[in-house]
């Protein structure tokens, strides 16, 4: 099974080779504004008449490599798709490369060349042991970032990992309460995430309140702290729950159609719209996918549907069932417990092809149709 890894490191250049790299990225950053004040005054949103139009001009205005041209155009094709009501304005720090733009050499040193509208720069990657291990994989792309007035890159590599044997499925609901509840009973619980987001909710309105100068530099540094805090507690969830699987345990989560969102009652949605509205439970899911694949666990992915209505003991699906947040009583047997627990039960039982018939308003296709693999081999 082959997964994608990300290396990222420092590079070792000199004051010339640092002054090509950021000319490149400047005319990369102008290309696009250029791309996007055309595409915004002639009203163009797809990619193929952008091209035909501004082609031309960026690869001598800008002097741009016929890669980094394509891609301003794509960037800004993709970006008026979403919203084009207003002129965008990119800020770029960072150029995303193609083999044509970026190699790596491995004699002895690794050493990076990557290609700039005034010729090839060679700088020396500044790696440890694991980092060195990882590239000895092939390359599959590669993103060079200036932060700070000194370039970084960020690799892209395919490793081939040994899958490991579906014996039983374990599945994981994800939610904002609960961060996540898995049916081997590991869970995380949310509030505290919850809590420390309105912690920050509250500072950043302070902040906007006060106006002045050194809120708005602290709100800057706010904004950060923030999303690195997030970020680092998605991965220690997601690590976390893929350590307390067992030997032969697969997993089983929800096929996520754009952002899961349960508003539920009037009340409900009143406590918890600030929650759905920041919480990304698309990049936990991501992140959850990818810790597995690098484990070599299978993940197989289901539909949602009536997880959180049906009962695991008789089967009966009614949306009465679920009578809070977190309360799960069956009007038809009476079994009752956790709601995020059950759900989690159901999509184990989805994958296992053991969902019965009963009180069923759409009959669930078998695990061929119902459920995709992401994975597995």
């Amino acid at each position: 099974m082959e997964v994608s890894r990300k290396v990222f490191c420092s590079l070792k250049v000199n004051e010339a080779d640092l002054a090509k790299l950021n000319s490149m990225v400047k005319s990369f950053e102008d290309a696009c504004n250029y791309a996007s004040e055309f595409s915004f005054r002639k009203r163009i949103i797809e990619a193929k008449i952008l091209h035909d139009r501004v082609y031309r001009e960026l690869r001598v205005i800008f002097k741009l490599p016929a890669a980094l041209a394509v891609r301003a155009i794509q960037k800004v094709a993709s970006s008026y798709r979403e919203s084009s009501y207003k002129l965008h304005i990119f800020k770029e720090r960072s150029l995303t490369l193609d083999r044509k733009l970026f190699c790596l050499k491995r004699t002895g040193k690794l050493v990076a060349s990557i290609a700039t509208a005034s010729g090839r720069i060679k700088a020396e990657l500044k790696v440890g042991d694991y980092q060195r291990s990882l590239l000895r994989n092939p390359v599959t792309g590669a993103r060079l970032i200036l932060k700070r007035g000194v370039p970084h890159i960020q690799i892209c590599v395919a490793c081939d990992v040994l899958p490991k044997e579906m014996d039983y499925p374990v599945g994981v609901d994800l939610g904002t309460r609960k961060l996540l509840v898995a049916s081997n009973g590991f869970k995380i619980d949310g509030r505290a995430v919850n809590a420390k987001k309105q912690h920050f909710r509250s500072l950043k309105n302070s902040l906007k309140e006060k106006g002045t100068s050194s809120a708005k530099r602290r709100l800057k540094r706010l904004i950060k702290r923030e999303k690195q805090w997030f970020r680092t507690t998605l991965h220690q969830s997601s690590r976390a729950l893929v350590e307390s699987l067992d030997e032969g345990n697969y997993l089983v989560l929800e096929r996520l159609y754009g952002t899961k969102v349960r508003r539920g009652s009037k009340r409900n949605r009143r406590c918890t719209k600030p929650s759905f509205q920041s919480f990304a439970i698309g990049r936990l899911h991501q992140m959850i996918s990818y810790k597995c694949g690098d484990q070599g666990i299978p993940v197989i992915l289901a539909k949602p549907d009536f997880t959180s209505q049906r009962c695991p003991r008789c089967g009966t699906i009614d949306k009465f069932n679920r009578r809070s947040q977190a309360l799960f009583r069956c009007v038809n047997c009476g079994y009752q417990h956790n709601a995020d627990f059950v759900a989690s039960i159901n999509l184990r039982e989805l994958a296992l092809g053991g969902w019965a018939a009963v009180s069923q308003p759409n009959a669930v296709p078998p695990i061929g149709r119902d459920c995709k693999s992401i994975s597995a081999a």
